[in-house]
């Protein structure tokens, strides 16, 4: 939407910046003295935290009482174990029990420490989560990153939700 306003939400920790159909144009970060994490979601809905391992291309997700169904589109992202991590995005799960799901990467290795992921998932007014990005600061990374999206930038059908870890400012701006 070339020539429309640009608007900002400012956060210095997880939460909404907008509830709506909206597009990410920029956003930036600073980082703290440890390593922090950002990752942007196309949700109406915060997302939950589970634990996840990695064999080949099957990644199982750990989360007591998840509530989900087979089929289910969830969207996903990966903290890291020992640097390496499945791949973020929006999968369609296979339940296994009450507590386990899985999901079909489309990278493989194995990730066996049980290390933390997000996700969200569910329909509102007809439409899924979807994960839409993430960044990662290194250490004693205190200063500010900025980052701009080509074209018409990243586009959220129904809300703007950032998690943030050990950040110490997340401005992102949208129209």
């Amino acid at each position: 939407m070339a020539g429309s306003d640009i608007k900002s939400g400012h956060l210095h920790s997880s939460g909404f910046i907008f509830k709506g159909r909206a597009r990410v144009r920029a956003l930036d970060i600073v980082g703290s003295a440890n390593a922090g994490v950002l990752e942007i979601w196309d949700t109406s809905v915060a997302p939950v935290a589970g634990t996840y391992g990695r064999s080949g291309t099957t990644v199982t997700v750990s989360k007591t009482a998840h509530g989900l169904s087979t089929g289910d589109l969830v969207a996903i992202s990966f903290e890291p174990d020992g640097g390496i991590i499945a791949t973020p995005g929006s999968y369609v799960i296979t339940v296994t029990d009450a507590n386990t799901f899985t999901l079909t990467d489309i990278n493989s290795g194995t990730i066996a420490n049980d290390p933390v992921c997000r996700y969200a998932a569910g329909i509102v007014n007809g439409l899924p989560p979807y994960w839409l990005a993430t960044y990662h600061t290194s250490a004693t990374d205190i200063f500010f990153n900025g980052f701009q999206f080509p074209d018409e930038g990243i586009l959220a059908k129904t809300g703007i939700y950032v998690f943030a870890d050990e950040l110490e400012s997340i401005n992102i701006y949208y129209s």
